[in-house]
């Protein structure tokens, strides 16, 4: 799965250890986000997260490059 740089940022800022507490947390704050581009971001974030596994979720390498 890939990931735009501002999909991997909002990953990083709101991983919380499985894919199904990521999602509901990521879903959480897209409530309370006014930034439309963000917004579009973390929607596309919350698809990606939607369809993969466990073990996907698991073996993506948390490495900063890029996101930024």
């Amino acid at each position: 799965m890939t990931f735009t740089n501002t999909e991997k940022r909002l990953l990083f800022l709101y991983y919380s250890g499985s894919v199904v507490e990521t999602t509901t947390i990521v879903r959480e704050a897209l409530a309370d986000n006014t930034d439309p581009d963000e917004n579009m971001a973390a929607g596309s974030l919350l698809f990606k997260l939607e369809v993969m596994s466990d073990a996907e979720f698991n073996s993506l390498d948390f490495d900063l490059e890029g996101a930024a």
